[in-house]
């Protein structure tokens, strides 16, 4: 709820001189919001699997390896343009 705050301001801003845009901007945030918590509860079986990974787990060992080779490219990245 702490991104909320700003895009109300903004909302209201632009309502002031735009209503619709206004009203339609606030109805698109609330969905893309709620929408979240509408398919975490949907798959509540696959996010309960991904929360059970553990160091052992295969998915955890890719998971691991991508990143490392992603730092790796980052690292040759920087010093190329250096």
């Amino acid at each position: 709820f702490a991104y909320m705050a700003p895009m109300l301001a903004v909302t209201f801003s632009i309502a002031r001189t735009q209503l619709f845009y206004g009203i339609l901007l606030l109805l698109i945030y609330g969905i893309g919001h709620c929408s979240v918590i509408v398919a975490a509860g949907t798959f509540t079986e696959i996010i309960q699997k991904y929360l059970h990974w553990s160091e052992k787990s295969r998915g955890m060992k890719v998971v691991k390896k991508i990143c490392g080779v992603l730092v790796i490219f980052g690292g040759i990245y920087l010093l190329w343009i250096a």
